[in-house]
């Protein structure tokens, strides 16, 4: 187990105190009903950047205000020109997404905008990873990953947060998400943040973090499942409290105080569940992180309802993205909102692709102890899993994601020749959101996420016994000279006691067990699994006592 340093102690401390109520602070925050009259006027001030002839909101940002409108409760399909038959800017980023040039094979873009594309499309009311029959977003980014790092692309911060945001957003399991937490926990700087570059060495880890990548890290982290009081999570809460300006509720930038550095911070706080306008982010003098956002929305005139990155500057869609993101709740996507007609679906109907249809997936298979293999791979719409994994076998983007496997009765027992040790392990498989089951022969759709792990067998689970119940009830007496009658069978549980002797007769034989019933809330369960030969193991359980401990485990 890793030691906690007294540093650590105090930032886990810190972050926890975040969460505790404290008397209110001198001044006052912004009040919910300021925060949301600066979310309207900020859709409205977005809404007039589009151009109504292509549905697209131009300018650096313009495809991440899609994230923001919905963070505002707007579907991006609503948000077109005055007529009905007008594109709308889910019409613009559908048609961007499924350009030949984001569907390059082996993936030649960075990792980070194919990222952008699943976060910006999921909240869009896309399907990102069935864009068209040869456009899956979360397959592009896979042929990206680099198993020397345990990450996307080049080694970096900035990949591998938004590669783990995405991924988590496409339905990723938590065990593939393990070593993009690893790789963020190794590289995070002696001052608690971390930075856009990879800190590679004890030097780099050295330097001064900078507080955008460390709010987006932390929101990564939060994301993968983290807590709040995780130990680098609050190691990076205690850093950017640290940065908090008194007099304005800013986060402390090198090149001066911004709308948009506070955004990134907000965003990292909303996805851990930390409110920012607690009385923790709150400074003496009663302002928080969202007053200062507040204080650069413009009030009239052109620019009115966007944000400038710092005073003087003028409003811009990049600023005014970030910022609607932030004060609406979010983090770096949203979920997509209902639409203005609540008849119509809040995602994309998806485009109608024949069984047989080459399409890519991403595929992803853990060995265990972190090991993580994620590639894209081809396979017809349909395919069975075996299928699937004979298309990786042969071509993979990374190369090598199958090297072998194997498949006896139907079942999937052997992949890259590692096996269940015992009949208690299985290869499992889950397709996208879906339950796991064991990996056999199943079809795989169009688009589908193929994630395989080495897991406990489903087939060998026991479940726990019942408590025992009432005893059977004693046989009646038997007549003069003869034996008793046998005693009735008893409601579930224990044996029946043993019928009452006649007169002058033996005693009556002993009733019959009852059906075993449920355990007690704290009864204590011990199983011993004992083998025979060659024969199947027989697993025997008693409950031993109960639990005395009643404190809640999460």
């Amino acid at each position: 187990m890793r030691a906690v340093s007294v540093r650590r102690t105090f930032a886990l401390c810190a972050s926890l105190l975040s969460l505790v109520a404290f008397p209110a602070a001198a001044g006052a925050t912004s009040t919910q009903t300021e925060i949301d009259a600066a979310t309207a006027a900020a859709v409205d001030y977005v809404r007039l950047q589009q151009d109504v002839p292509t549905g697209a909101v131009p300018g650096f940002g313009g495809d991440w205000s899609a994230t923001a409108l919905a963070a505002a409760g707007v579907s991006s399909a609503d948000v077109h020109g005055p007529l009905a038959g007008d594109p709308s800017l889910q019409d613009y980023l559908l048609g961007e997404y499924t350009e030949p040039s984001w569907d390059e094979d082996p993936p030649g873009g960075a990792a980070v905008d194919y990222a952008r594309a699943i976060l910006v499309a999921h909240a869009a009311g896309l399907d990102p990873a069935r864009l068209s029959a040869g456009s899956n977003q979360p397959a592009q980014l896979a042929g990206r990953w680099n198993p020397a790092i345990g990450s996307f692309g080049e080694a970096s911060t900035n990949n591998t947060v938004f590669g783990l945001l995405a991924m988590r957003t496409a339905g990723l399991p938590g065990w593939g998400l393990e070593p993009l937490v690893s790789f963020l926990r190794r590289n995070q700087h002696d001052d608690g943040g971390w930075n856009f570059p990879a800190a590679l060495t004890p030097a780099a880890r050295a330097e001064a973090a900078d507080p955008e990548m460390t709010g987006a890290a932390i929101a990564a982290l939060c994301e993968a499942g983290l807590p709040a009081y995780d130990p680098d999570v609050a190691e990076g809460l205690s850093y950017l409290r640290g940065l908090l300006t008194n007099a304005t509720g800013g986060i402390n930038y090198p090149f001066g105080d911004n709308a948009d550095t506070n955004a990134w911070v907000v965003s990292g706080l909303n996805a851990c569940g930390v409110d920012p306008q607690s009385p923790a982010w709150t400074t003496p003098l009663g302002k928080t992180p969202i007053d200062f956002i507040l204080s650069l929305q413009a009030q009239s005139g052109p620019d009115a309802g966007g944000f400038e990155y710092q005073s003087g500057f003028g409003a811009s869609v990049y600023t005014t993205q970030d910022a609607l993101r932030a004060i609406a709740g979010a983090a770096f996507t949203a979920v997509p909102p209902q639409r203005q007609d609540p008849s119509l679906s809040r995602v994309r109907p998806l485009p109608v692709v024949s069984t047989g249809t080459p399409v890519p997936h991403v595929l992803a298979i853990g060995h265990g102890q972190g090991n993580v293999r994620i590639c894209k791979a081809f396979a017809p719409a349909g395919a069975t899993l075996p299928e699937v994994l004979a298309a990786a076998q042969t071509a993979s983007s990374p190369a090598g994601c199958v090297s072998s496997f194997e498949v006896e009765a139907g079942k999937v027992v052997a992949i890259n020749g590692i096996s269940a040790e015992n009949q208690d392990q299985a290869w499992l498989l889950r397709l996208d959101r879906g339950a796991e089951a064991i990996a056999g022969e199943q079809p795989v759709g169009f688009g589908d996420l193929v994630a395989l792990r080495l897991g406990v067998n489903p087939g060998t689970q026991q479940g726990p016994p019942g408590t025992p119940g009432q005893p059977g009830a004693p046989g009646s007496p038997g007549t003069t000279g003869s034996s008793g009658a046998k005693g009735s069978a008893g409601t579930p549980g224990a044996a029946g006691a043993p019928g009452r002797a006649g007169k002058t007769g033996a005693r009556g034989p002993q009733g019959e067990r009852g059906p075993q019933g449920r355990p007690g809330r704290n009864a204590e369960l011990s199983c011993k699994v004992r083998r025979r030969g060659g024969d199947k193991p027989a697993v025997h359980c008693t409950v031993k006592h109960e639990r005395r401990d009643k404190s809640a485990r999460r």
